[in-house]
């Protein structure tokens, strides 16, 4: 699966950027070819919380509302997924920029990566060893020149419970279990198949 899709991003890459190689001349930016990490949308409707936790223990008062706990969730899910990214393609060497207002800086270019979620599944917490939970995502790559529109490069559907945890520091086995390490370890995919367009692509690393 990971091959395949590799492959396929970085044909899109090869046709697309030799016939649009940004003509300019190179200016002072301070981020001319960074990866801009734009934070995936999470809809109320794809969370799926642990219905055993939630509870008050202090006896008579009601625990977090559900709709206030899949909030957090989702949002805690979203900086792990994009937190993972970022730090994998940063380790390659790449100017990596985690915001939601960046944008293309003159004289320079971007790559960009955006996207949803379709599930977050909270699994069940109690159920050792068979948690069972899930991310699973709809992400893009597009390539964007200062005062052009984005063209689309790539699009593709990723889920937790296709990829390994390689490639995500400290991440065990027993810790895979939590949704928001599945996050982290999706995010970590993610930044491979980026990773790996952009290198196959020769695209320039951090301005040392």
């Amino acid at each position: 699966m990971r091959s395949a899709l590799t492959a396929a991003v970085a044909a899109l890459f090869v046709v697309f950027l030799a016939a649009c190689a940004p003509q300019y001349e190179p200016g002072p930016s301070r981020h001319p070819n960074p990866i801009i990490i734009l934070e995936l949308d999470v809809s109320p409707g794809v969370v799926t919380l642990d219905p055993s936790f939630g509870f008050s223990l202090q006896r008579g008062e009601r625990g977090v509302p559900r709709s206030q706990r899949a909030a957090g969730l989702g949002r805690a899910v979203a900086f792990n997924l994009a937190d993972a990214m970022a730090e994998y393609l940063t380790g390659l060497g790449y100017d990596v920029i985690r915001s939601d207002t960046a944008a293309v800086e003159p004289g320079g270019r971007a790559l960009i990566v955006s996207g949803s979620f379709r599930r977050i599944d909270e699994g069940r917490r109690r159920r050792v060893g068979a948690e069972n939970s899930a991310v699973a995502v709809d992400a893009a790559i597009d390539y964007q020149t200062y005062g052009a529109a984005p063209q689309r490069l790539a699009s593709f559907q990723l889920d937790s419970r296709q990829v390994a945890s390689a490639g995500v520091a400290g991440v065990s086995a027993r810790q895979g279990a939590d949704v928001k390490v599945a996050a982290a370890r999706l995010g970590a995919a993610i930044g491979r198949y980026v990773g790996d367009a952009a290198r196959l692509n020769k695209w320039p690393a951090a301005p040392r």
